[in-house]
C-alpha cells in the first residue's frame, strides 16, 4: 500500500478519533444515550462535530470529498442510535447496593479493591457494554475505509489545496519525502488517541458496574486511569522501538506493587481484566501502526 493511501485511511481515521474522543463532551454522551427527544439532539450535534472534522477531505476533494462526508456523518449518528439501543437490551442496570458504589470501577486501574456490586469478580458483572463499544468502533471504521477506498483512493486532490499542504508542510516537516513523514505523523497521533482516550473508556466501560456511567472519575481514582494510560504508552513505544519483549517487565513491576492486593480473588479478577484489556488493546494498535509506519517509509 502506497503511503498516500496510508495517509488517506489514517487521516480519516484521526477525524473519527477526533470527533469521538477529544470533542465529545460528557454533556453530549449523556444526550446521546437519554430516553428521550434530547437522544435525537445529542445525535445530531454528534453528527455535526463529525461533519466538522471531515471538512479537510471536502477542500481535498470537492465534490467527492462533500459525498464522503455526507455518507461518514450519517452512518456515524445511525451506528451510534443502533448501539445505543443494543445497550438498553442486553444490559439492565443492577439492582442498588444500600449504600452508594464508589466509582473507582470507571477506571482503569482501581486504586484498591472494588466495592462494586458487579465488577469482574461478581456473576451479575458483564462484558456486553465493552464489546458493544468496540463493535460500534469497529463499524466506524469499516464505513470510514471502505468509503475513503471507493470515492477518494486515487483521486487527485486540488490544486489550490496542494499549494497550501506543500507549502505549509514544507515549513513543519522539512523533509524530502513530505507525503511519508506526514502520513507517519498522522499514523502516530492515532496511536495517542487511541491509547490516552479510547483506552481509558474501554478499560473504564469494562469495568464499570452495569447502569453506572463511565469516564471520568473524581478524586483518587484518577491516579489509577494515568497508570492505565502510562502503561498503554510505554507498551506502544517498546513496540515502535522493536523491543516488545520488555512489555513483560513492565507488567511484571506493576503486578509487584498490587502483589498483596492479589491475595483477594475479587480484586485479582478485577485487576487481571483491566489490565489484560489496556495491554491488548496497545500491543494490536501499536502492531497496527508499525506495520503502516514501515509501509508509509517503504
Amino acid at each position: 500500500m502506497s503511503h498516500s493511501a496510508i495517509l488517506l485511511i489514517a487521516l480519516a481515521i484521526l477525524a473519527h478519533l477526533v470527533a469521538d474522543f477529544v470533542l465529545q463532551t460528557d454533556a453530549i454522551a449523556e444526550a446521546k444515550s437519554a430516553p428521550d427527544d434530547r437522544a435525537w439532539r445529542g445525535l445530531a450535534i454528534h453528527a455535526a462535530i463529525v461533519a466538522i472534522c471531515l471538512l479537510p477531505f471536502v477542500a481535498a476533494y470537492g465534490v467527492r470529498g462533500l459525498g464522503y462526508l455526507v455518507i461518514v456523518a450519517l452512518a456515524h449518528g445511525l451506528i451510534d442510535r443502533s448501539k445505543v439501543v443494543l445497550h438498553r437490551r442486553a444490559v439492565r442496570p443492577a439492582p442498588k447496593p444500600a449504600a452508594p458504589a464508589p466509582e473507582a470501577a470507571a477506571v482503569a486501574e482501581p486504586a484498591g479493591p472494588p466495592s462494586a456490586p458487579d465488577a469482574p469478580g461478581d456473576r451479575a458483572w458483564t462484558s456486553l457494554p465493552a464489546a458493544l463499544f468496540l463493535a460500534d468502533q469497529a463499524a466506524h471504521f469499516v464505513v470510514l475505509i471502505v468509503g475513503a477506498s471507493i470515492l477518494l483512493r486515487d483521486q487527485p486532490t486540488l490544486s489550490a489545496w496542494n499549494d497550501v499542504v506543500n507549502a505549509a508542510g514544507a515549513r513543519v516537516l522539512p523533509v524530502a519525502d513530505l507525503g511519508a513523514a506526514v502520513a507517519m505523523v498522522v499514523v502516530v497521533l492515532d496511536l495517542l488517541i487511541v491509547n490516552i482516550r479510547g483506552g481509558f473508556f474501554l478499560v473504564g466501560i469494562l469495568l464499570a458496574p452495569r447502569g453506572s456511567a463511565s469516564g471520568s472519575a473524581p478524586g483518587p481514582e484518577r491516579v489509577g486511569a494515568t497508570i492505565g494510560i502510562l502503561e498503554r504508552l510505554i507498551v506502544c513505544v517498546l513496540v515502535l522501538a522493536g523491543q516488545a519483549a520488555a512489555i513483560g517487565f513492565v507488567i511484571a513491576a506493576k503486578t509487584l506493587a498490587r502483589f498483596r492486593q492479589l491475595d483477594d480473588r475479587h480484586f485479582a479478577e478485577y485487576y487481571l481484566v483491566g489490565t489484560l484489556a489496556s495491554v491488548t488493546l496497545a500491543l494490536s494498535t501499536s502492531i497496527v501502526a508499525a506495520a503502516a509506519i514501515t509501509a508509509a517509509l517503504a
